[in-house]
């Protein structure tokens, strides 16, 4: 009765204001512990994402996630390999950031670091005495005493527009961090690195893309002019890319000495150079020489009969594309015919279909298949191979491989993920040097994609949005209010 009385007056009891105390205290309480219990469990969920890469990679074509290849080179690894950043983290290049957490969740031997070098001058200079010239953004991996410094451009991929006023402005494209950084992780590790040596002096056509192919796949490459340059005593293959003058009998004997302990070669005969007698009596002897036919394609073809895309051979190096499916293309193709001259063994590795057809190229007027056209199939890529005698006294093989095609390592083609043409390179490498490792890791494109509306399309975007789907919203809130009041 007092209690009612009180109520009544409008005077609420002490016993009713410390209970309601109590209340707002403990739900004030565990509106706090809440708090915490979310904040702790972000920090966690944060310094884990750090640590472990714990990370949805949402870009378009994953730019982030690291390759099958990569993690393969990361589980043989033996010795920490560190990544040494050229800057300060809190001004690091947000994507090779990313990337290099990447790589230190995937392995417990890789340690990345930040250094400030305008905060470190003494490093930079260390480093300089070594000629190896640091940059800032730019990345130095380091195992032991091995060091490879990779800039902040060379884990792009550029291009290069020239304006009408003769000034040019740059654009990023792709992404090339992870081809470069596990490049330089297999080379400073002394994992197996094969010797590759480009010939020059004969007008070459080896294109820089094909450089860069084979130097970021795990092979020290060089350059060197026969009878000029002593070749190093790594080199396992040495590449003839598109020469146009002919090699002399002086520098075909230097080669012969090569082949004779071992050596391995790639031909890429230029289509376009009518004669190059000295090489190709030299491709002769190993059962391979080249015509004056120009193979074309009625229908499996690319653009033009001329980009033809070819058949498979039986041979070893294309056990990868029996694997994984793929085509190449194969741009203006000269034949060739195959003989088992000097003991060599000689296989064709890739051909053209039946329905081919080639031209004389000394007379090829038109693409147009004629009644004077000889019939396909046609052998446009082959090897030859030797057994010899090795250093540890074990018989072994040793190949030339030759194809009378540059256009297939141009950039255009090289760079087209959907074309095995670059895989094709790495094989014939890996078949000559037993070399495991290859590292064709594709650039990451970071170009978006345009997407084209029409009118009507955002006609119909801008009433759903703007008009359909707010006053949907307010409907069913109206309703809401109206029910509860009603209630």
């Amino acid at each position: 009765m007092e209690h009612q009385r009180r109520a009544n007056r409008g005077v609420i009891p002490e016993e009713v204001q410390r209970k309601a105390r109590k209340e707002n205290t403990l739900q004030i309480t565990c509106l706090l512990l809440s708090i915490a219990v979310i904040i702790g469990i972000y920090s966690m969920i944060s310094t884990a994402t750090d640590r472990f890469s714990w990370k949805l990679d949402l870009t378009e074509g994953q730019v982030f996630r690291l390759t099958d290849t990569t993690k393969s080179v990361l589980s043989e690894l033996n010795d920490t390999v560190t990544f040494t950043y050229c800057n300060d983290r809190s001004a690091a290049d947000t994507n090779l950031k990313e990337v290099l957490s990447r790589y230190a969740a995937a392995s417990p031997k890789i340690d990345v670091s930040y250094v400030d070098l305008d905060a470190n001058p003494a490093m930079v200079e260390e480093y300089g005495q070594k000629d190896i010239p640091l940059s800032s953004d730019g990345i130095l991996v380091t195992c032991g005493i091995q060091s490879r410094f990779i800039s902040w451009s060379e884990l792009y991929e550029m291009r290069t527009a020239t304006s009408g006023d003769e000034n040019q402005s740059y654009s990023i494209t792709g992404l090339k961090a992870e081809t470069m950084l596990t490049s330089a992780i297999v080379a400073v590790s002394e994992q197996d690195c094969p010797g590759v040596a480009f010939t020059a002096g004969h007008s070459e056509d080896d294109s820089e893309t094909l450089r860069n192919l084979v130097a970021n796949s795990n092979y020290e490459v060089s350059q060197v002019v026969l009878g000029v340059d002593e070749l190093n005593e790594n080199v396992e293959a040495i590449i003839i890319a598109g020469a146009k003058r002919d090699f002399s009998e002086a520098e075909l004997e230097i080669l012969d000495a090569f082949m004779d302990r071992g050596g391995n070669l790639c031909i890429f005969r230029d289509p376009e150079i009518n004669s190059l007698p000295n090489l190709d009596g030299y491709l002769a002897d190993w059962g391979i020489s080249v015509t004056d036919q120009i193979v074309l394609e009625p229908q499996q073809q690319m653009d033009s009969p001329l980009n033809i895309i070819p058949n498979f051979g039986v041979s070893m190096i294309n056990v990868y594309f029996s694997e994984h499916s793929t085509y190449l293309v194969l741009p203006e193709c000269r034949a060739l015919e195959l003989s088992n001259a000097n003991a060599s063994i000689t296989n064709a590795v890739l051909r053209s279909t039946s329905a081919s057809y080639a031209k004389e190229f000394s007379s090829m007027s038109s693409l147009t298949q004629s009644a004077e056209d000889a019939s396909g199939p046609f052998t446009v890529a082959a090897t030859g191979e030797r057994s010899f005698t090795n250093g540890n006294g074990e018989n072994d093989t040793q190949y030339v491989f030759a194809t009378a095609c540059t256009g297939f390592y141009q950039e255009r083609y090289l760079k087209t993920e959907s074309l095995g043409n670059a895989d094709l390179v790495l094989q014939v490498l890996s078949q000559m040097t037993d070399n495991e490792v290859t590292l064709n890791i594709p650039t990451k494109n970071l170009t978006a994609d345009s997407l084209s509306l029409t009118r009507t399309t955002i006609i119909l975007f801008g009433a759903f949005f703007v008009v359909l789907l707010p006053l949907s919203l307010l409907l069913i809130g109206l309703w809401v209010f109206l029910k509860r009041r009603h209630s």
